[in-house]
């Protein structure tokens, strides 16, 4: 069985230790990183991820603990023989690009190879094949300043692969990119672990970006808290047949990146006991409602894409079903345009007859749900209670205890499961008709 290329073993690192301001940014980390593989050290800034980049790298000593780099401490190496580890064991590609503005692109490019004793025409010729594979070779000759940012993050990763290291550190290489470069970028990464077979250890708190990796490592207060194989990638690591099972609980993780395992499972459970779909099934549906809600496709489309087959891109539910979902959504969806109306009404005393004929038919929309009779006064009391939700007047708790409550105090009186049901319908028609963009 291979040995891996980076072991850590109980990895402490502290900062400021002894004084008022100590801060212990790694406890007790346990890793396993085998030549080839592309790792994620994930998680929300302040976890200890960069710290366990640069430990890797050679520029921050543990604390406590056992760090070996192909079977070395490699911070037992004197000073000379470290450099030369870190000059062509390791490259290393920043979120700021560090490119030096004052030098043309392939001569930031080349700079690591004038320690390297190789002459001007070697570093130039291996600079611009770089430049050219990357895609910016034609700006070759232009001063950084002059590029986009990820022109400039591609020269970079340009850089860190000029003295062919073994290991390739990436920190939070996208951070500073746009959508487009962003893409762009990972791609040329991702080239680099699959063609190059180069080891990538990125840090990332952007959960788009766990597909590219063999294995993630979750980091929270200087713990990994979790280790997740993805299964859409062949593992280089050596597991035991059996050992390692892929479970839902790995799926929930990409969709809930910073939930706990406890929370994961409660999801997972939660989701076994509300319906008889499939993880992937529930994907396929929240798509089509995606499109549903975005006017792309209609009530009919809508229904095709529920009854389609699975294995030919649909859910593979019933008709009967896909057509009950269907009428609630396209209800939903309807209805959810008065709380916008509403909601987009000004503080006028003719807004305010404009609202409360909102109100009735939200109300009208409860009943046709719930099939309530009510008196006169428990419509009147019903329609207040409505108009004050939508106002932000009351809160969802507030709404469900004023249905709970009696006819004479302002509520229906109604059962507390009724009441649930009730109330959970009106949120939904708030999620779909009140504007949250402000939250973003």
């Amino acid at each position: 069985m291979s040995k891996p290329l980076i072991i850590c073993r109980n990895l402490d690192i502290t900062y400021n230790k002894g004084k008022s301001n100590e801060f212990k940014a790694l406890q007790g980390v346990n890793t396993d990183i085998y030549e080839g593989e592309y790792i994620i050290l994930f998680g929300p800034s302040g976890c200890g991820k960069s710290t366990l980049m640069y430990a890797i790298q050679g520029s921050l000593p543990p604390g406590d603990g056992t760090l070996l780099i192909r079977g070395d401490d490699i911070y037992s190496y004197p000073p000379q023989e470290r450099v030369y580890f870190q000059r062509y064991v390791m490259g290393i590609i920043f979120q700021s690009f560090n490119l030096i503005g004052s030098l043309s692109v392939l001569d930031n490019v080349a700079l690591p190879m004038i320690f390297c004793d190789a002459n001007k025409a070697t570093r130039e010729r291996r600079a611009q094949m770089l430049l050219d594979r990357f895609g910016v070779g034609h700006v070759s000759d232009k001063i950084p300043s002059m590029l986009s940012g990820g022109q400039q993050q591609r020269v970079s990763v340009a850089r860190s692969m000029v003295n062919d290291p073994q290991i390739l550190l990436a920190d939070e290489p996208t951070g500073n990119l746009d959508s487009t470069s962003t893409q762009q970028v990972m791609d040329k990464i991702d080239e680099i672990n699959t063609f190059d077979q180069r080891t990538i250890i990125m840090v990332s708190h952007n959960a788009a970006h766990l597909s590219y990796a063999h294995r993630v490592y979750y980091l929270k207060d200087g713990f990994i808290v979790r280790e997740v194989v993805n299964p859409q990638r062949k593992q280089i690591k050596p597991v035991r047949e059996g050992e390692t099972i892929v479970t839902e609980l790995e799926l929930l993780a990409r969709l809930f990146p910073y939930d706990s395992i406890d929370t994961l499972r409660v999801k997972s459970l939660t989701n076994f006991l509300t319906q008889d779909y499939s993880f992937n099934q529930l994907i396929r549906i929240e798509k089509a409602i995606s499109l549903l809600i975005n006017g792309k496709i209609h009530k009919k489309l809508f229904i095709d894409a529920l009854v389609k087959k699975y294995d030919e891109g649909g859910v593979g539910i019933e008709r009967k079903t896909a057509e009950h979902m269907a009428s609630a959504s396209v209800s939903i969806v309807k209805q959810s345009a008065d709380i916008k109306r509403f909601r987009s009404d000004n503080d006028s005393d003719a807004a305010f007859f404009s609202q409360h004929k909102f109100a009735e038919r939200v109300r009208e929309y409860l009943l046709e749900n719930h099939h309530i009779p009510l008196t006169k006064v428990m419509e009147a009391n019903l329609t207040t209670m409505i108009a004050d939700r939508l106002s932000g007047v009351t809160g969802d708790k507030d709404f469900h205890r004023e249905l709970m409550a009696l006819t004479k105090d302002g509520g229906l009186h109604l059962k507390e499961d009724l009441a649930d049901d009730m109330a959970r319908y009106m949120e939904k028609l708030i999620a779909l008709g009140v504007d949250v963009s402000y939250k973003a």
